[in-house]
């Protein structure tokens, strides 16, 4: 196995680091406290497990909770590095773990490979201590944590609002790297950004933590992402809607959206064309239904 890569760990905000991934620029965040310490989204690789959990395992904090954001393969792997933790997740992820079981260790597996590692732990689904939907609000030890559904890119998604530090943890949205990535019809991820812009237009996010991607710093900078998907999702959603009232087909629908400027379409860490190709497809489809 090849040695692991020197750990790189960002201070986001007092108590507050996160640390990126080599798959796929993922960020893991420790909320760290010694009375109650909130670990979201660890992973994705074992020696950035190993990490992690060693980071926790030095501050010896008397709680510990993980933040699962969603359901999705790479976001749920670091409960078995915390089997003492309580797990917080939305209400919908168990369920979709659990039927997800063989993808999961099948995809840790590939991608611990592909980054010279082993993957060794198999994997196990994990019951939710503390399932939540809707806007939610909590407190754990100092953390006054809020959060609020997400749908639009998973059924189970949250994003996460530390009001008294303006941060904001996004999951899988408002990435410098990646597009709106639709598992639903556009209004239905318009909708999720749309309750998430008072909070911007206010400038209570002033720090901005995608699933994937680079940390976004200031107001400005926080408020750009979200214009920036919001401005996708209206151009998808107008030219398609076009598309269908010229009765194009799907193919032509695909051919006309191909000429769509968008991030990742010419250069970047993850190109994006498959991704914008899929969300055509179901912007096609949800228009004409």
């Amino acid at each position: 196995m090849a040695p692991a890569a020197a750990a790189v760990w960002t201070d986001v905000a007092t108590g507050v680091r996160v640390r990126q991934s080599r798959a796929f620029m993922m960020n893991s965040a420790v909320l760290a406290d010694r009375e109650h310490t909130i670990v979201i989204d660890p992973g994705v690789l074992p020696s950035e497990l190993d990490d992690i959990a060693a980071s926790v395992t030095t501050l010896a904090p008397q709680r510990v909770t993980v933040f699962v954001t969603h359901g999705h393969w790479d976001h749920v792997l670091g409960p078995a590095w915390f089997p003492n933790a309580e797990i917080l997740a939305h209400d919908r992820v168990a369920a979709e773990v659990k039927a997800e079981q063989a993808r999961v260790l099948a995809e840790a597996t590939k991608t611990a490979t592909e980054h010279g590692e082993s993957w060794t732990r198999g994997f196990t689904p994990f019951r939710t201590g503390y399932a939540v939907s809707g806007l939610h609000y909590t407190r754990r030890g100092p953390w006054h944590l809020v959060f609020r559904d997400a749908p639009g890119h998973s059924d189970s998604q949250l994003t996460l609002h530390v009001p008294d530090r303006k941060l904001l943890f996004a999951a899988d949205m408002l990435s410098d790297v990646e597009i709106p990535m639709l598992d639903r019809p556009p209004d239905v991820y318009r909708g999720t950004l749309e309750g998430l812009r008072p909070l911007a237009d206010n400038g209570a996010i002033e720090t901005l933590v995608p699933g994937h991607g680079s940390i976004a710093r200031g107001a400005g900078a926080c408020l750009r992402r979200l214009r920036e998907d919001l401005a996708y999702l209206d151009q998808l959603e107008q030219r398609t809607a076009d598309c269908v009232r010229a009765r194009r087909s799907l193919d032509d629908t695909l051919a006309e959206l191909d000429g769509m400027e968008y991030r990742g379409k010419h250069d970047g860490p993850f190109p994006m064309r498959d991704v914008h190709r899929e969300n055509v497809r179901i912007a096609w489809t949800a228009t004409r239904g």
